[in-house]
């Protein structure tokens, strides 16, 4: 009896991701929205910076960050999702100067003193306690660091009362992009 020819297994199309954002260049209608360019330099960033881009999921601005703080600067780009990791890897496997890291939902696992910015853009409204994490990004901070938060403008006003309970001050905010709005915060000084 002749054996049944078995078809080759089907290739798997990579699983769509939901809560990870996007990659640059892959839908122009969010690319128009995000400004990605104009948002990068908005956060005034410098050869040689530290930078830890928290919730990066697929990378959206890890490669321009990269581009910006250049060969003697680093960023860190963080997520809690295995395969937003394993695809942001691949992006950035040729650049010497970007780290991506698994971290747990409620611990940032940045190294104290150490970043000159920590961006959040679009990943506050999924921490559990905004204020709480805003907090334990504090010791991951220089002593002129600064945190830029990035998302919808509708989404400002909760940021930035966690902000004010965790003991951070609005120093500056960006307002030229479309919908979303750019704030830095630095921590207020002790009493």
């Amino acid at each position: 009896m002749p054996l049944a020819s078995v078809p080759p297994p089907a290739t798997e199309a990579p699983a769509e991701l939901h809560g990870v954002g996007g990659v640059e260049g892959v839908t122009p209608a969010y690319d128009q929205s995000r400004q990605p360019a104009r948002f990068v330099a908005a956060l005034g960033l410098s050869p040689g910076q530290r930078i830890a881009d928290v919730g990066a999921g697929l990378g959206y601005f890890t490669l321009r960050l990269s581009d910006a703080v250049g060969p003697t600067g680093r960023v860190v780009a963080t997520d809690i999702n295995d395969e937003a990791l394993k695809r942001l890897r691949q992006r950035v496997s040729a650049r010497k100067n970007v780290e991506v890291r698994k971290v747990a939902p409620d611990t940032p696992g940045l190294e104290p003193g150490t970043y000159d910015l920590i961006l959040l853009a679009e990943v506050d409204h999924f921490l559990p306690d905004r204020a709480a994490y805003l907090e334990s990004l504090r010791p991951a901070l220089t002593p002129n660091g600064r945190i830029a938060v990035t998302h919808l403008r509708a989404m400002r006003p909760p940021l930035v009362a966690a902000a004010q309970a965790a003991g951070y001050a609005v120093v500056s905010e960006f307002n030229d992009l479309p919908v979303h709005y750019l704030l830095f915060l630095q921590p207020t000084p002790g009493p």
